[in-house]
């Protein structure tokens, strides 16, 4: 597997540890400007959730979670929401 298709695996895994996301697998999208990542996200989420509040715990995850483990700077992370998913 290239090291862009790990990325986005882990990207994903990452993403659906954050409650309020749907289990469904997130679409990721990742490109690389100046050995800096950006980060393009779109998720599903759960009815109820304050959803200014998930992006921001989910852009701030993912940034220290890939310097952390994968030694890698984002420099920004892109989220869409794609839909609500009503349990």
């Amino acid at each position: 597997m290239s090291k862009e298709g790990k990325l986005i695996k882990l990207i994903a895994a990452e993403t659906l540890k954050f409650e309020g996301v749907s289990k469904k697998r997130p679409s990721v999208k990742i490109s690389e400007e100046d050995d800096e990542y950006i980060i393009n996200l779109g998720i599903l989420v759960d009815y109820g959730v304050n959803i200014p509040q998930l992006s921001y715990d989910i852009q701030t995850g993912l940034i220290h979670s890939m310097m952390e483990h994968e030694g890698i700077v984002v420099k920004t992370v892109n989220i869409r929401v794609e839909g609500i998913f009503d349990k």
